[in-house]
């Protein structure tokens, strides 16, 4: 979902042209907030240039006369390397600390979160010494707690500007069991007799259809929805803004759906005064169930059901995002879609498919049995495609050229070529993308988490220390 342009380590990052924003190559009125910092005063005397891409977050890129990121040299290096070194010194020592930065705050007034007896069974994260204590890990002393989704949230203050958060949580896991089953028996019961039947001949119109609606999750992927002016395209989040405000700048916007085992990641971030991102920072508050700084979230630890096993309970930095999209001012290449569309229309896939399933069907149905159970009749189905399919393969024209199959060439277009093939393909228009991690004074408000390092969830907002910068955050893995 995020593109990251990562070369020596800490060291060489690219230079995008990111003093413009996605939407304001499309003459939308706002402001970037996107300045250039020189730290060439440093003890060190390293000259470099630092690009400040949301408040508080920067790149570093290593410049000489040309405006072309040069080549640091292997003693700047090294020199990083030792800043880097250092950085993560004063990081262990600020972990150190004796307890939670003052941001943190749970609404639940009958949930306990320092439970000693969850906290002991962290058994991954705790030494035997302090296991028998229940707190801290290794050498640490800050206090560890535990958080849940089925905690009660703030609810105190008027939801105008943002989506409600009416999200149902389950105490237990037998509780959300029964939720899920009553739930996919409504959906059969909404859909009962819209299911495709493979035993009867499609339209042409309908495998058109099944086609589109096949590839338009990866068209979103590989072409996210991150133009401001499509923001009415994104699926309505809870917790989100119902629009995005006139006084918003340097916005960054993202949104991709899930496909097959793939997350999905919608964001939307913007800046403005304290004054005027006040009230959304409110109505944030009010939907939480967490408060925190980012600099607090390893120490949290996520409990997901009141008879969850704690022994390998995940931590809140773990489901959460810990790096923002960052939208640049270039449009993503068509060369291969625009190719692939050439050589493989629609239509023609439309065309093969109609031909094989009237085969297919034609072999299936010269053999009647009479008592057939559906498992059976199935398994008859699907050697029948099968053969057929084989077939077809065998009697296809072999490739003359296997040589360059792995090397293949698109087409490279301009920008403005690149944007009128986006909208008459497309209809709309999606820019290349970078990230930048969220810098450890944001302060967390979760309206709701979930899962496991392996299928996050998490639904909040992200706010910077002054107050002029926030990110909304929802990630399903």
């Amino acid at each position: 979902m995020i593109k990251k342009c990562i070369a020596l380590g800490l060291l060489s990052l690219t230079l995008s042209s990111q003093s413009s924003l996605a939407a304001s190559v499309e003459n939308q009125s706002q402001t970037s907030s996107i300045t250039i910092k020189s730290n060439i005063k440093s003890e060190d005397s390293l000259k470099s240039e630092f690009v400040e891409v949301i408040p508080g977050a920067f790149k570093r890129v290593g410049t000489g006369n040309s405006k072309i990121p040069r080549k640091l040299s292997a003693e700047e290096i090294e020199l990083l390397k030792a800043q880097s070194q250092k950085r993560a010194k004063q990081r262990l020592l600020e972990l150190q600390k004796s307890d939670m930065k003052v941001e943190y705050q749970i609404f639940d007034l009958l949930y306990n979160d320092r439970d000693e007896k969850a906290l002991k069974q962290i058994t991954r994260y705790n030494t035997l010494e302090t296991n028998k204590q229940g707190y801290g890990y290794g050498s640490r002393d800050k206090p560890l707690r535990i958080v849940s989704p089925y905690m009660r949230k703030n609810g105190h203050g008027e939801i105008k500007l943002t989506n409600p958060v009416n999200i149902p949580s389950y105490r237990t896991r037998a509780d959300k069991n029964k939720a899920s089953d009553k739930e996919f028996k409504a959906f059969l019961e909404k859909n009962k007799g819209k299911s495709y039947d493979l035993y009867t001949a499609r339209t042409k119109e309908e495998i058109k259809e099944s086609i589109e609606a096949f590839f338009k999750p990866i068209e979103l992927i590989e072409y996210p929805i991150n133009n401001p002016k499509d923001y009415k395209l994104v699926a309505t989040i809870p917790g989100f803004p119902k629009q995005i405000p006139s006084f918003a700048k340097n916005i960054h916007l993202h949104s991709n759906p899930p496909f097959l085992q793939g997350g999905s990641y919608v964001q939307l971030a913007f800046g403005g005064t304290p004054d005027q991102l006040k009230p959304y920072i409110d109505e944030a508050r009010t939907d939480s169930k967490v408060v925190i700084s980012k600099s607090d979230l390893s120490n949290v630890y996520v409990k997901n059901y009141v008879d969850s096993n704690m022994e390998y309970a995940d931590t809140l930095k773990t489901l959460m995002p810990t790096s923002i999209v960052i939208v640049e001012n270039t449009t993503v290449p068509m060369g291969k879609y625009v190719q692939n569309q050439v050589e493989n229309p629609i239509e023609k896939s439309v065309d093969e498919m109609y031909a094989l399933q009237n085969q297919v069907l034609a072999e299936f149905n010269k053999i009647k049995i009479d008592g057939e159970d559906s498992e059976a009749k199935y398994k008859r189905y699907v050697e029948t495609r099968k053969r057929v399919e084989a077939e077809r393969d065998r009697l296809k024209p072999k490739p003359t050229d296997t040589v360059g199959l792995g090397k293949k060439k698109y087409p490279i277009y301009t920008e403005l070529e690149n944007r009128k093939l986006q909208k008459q393909y497309l209809h709309r228009l999606s820019f290349n993308e970078d990230s930048v991690e969220i810098p450890a004074g944001y302060v967390i408000y979760l309206f709701d988490f979930g899962g496991n390092w392996n299928h996050p969830y998490a639904l909040g907002a992200a706010v910077s220390p002054e107050k002029n910068y926030i990110i909304y955050f929802c990630q399903r893995g």
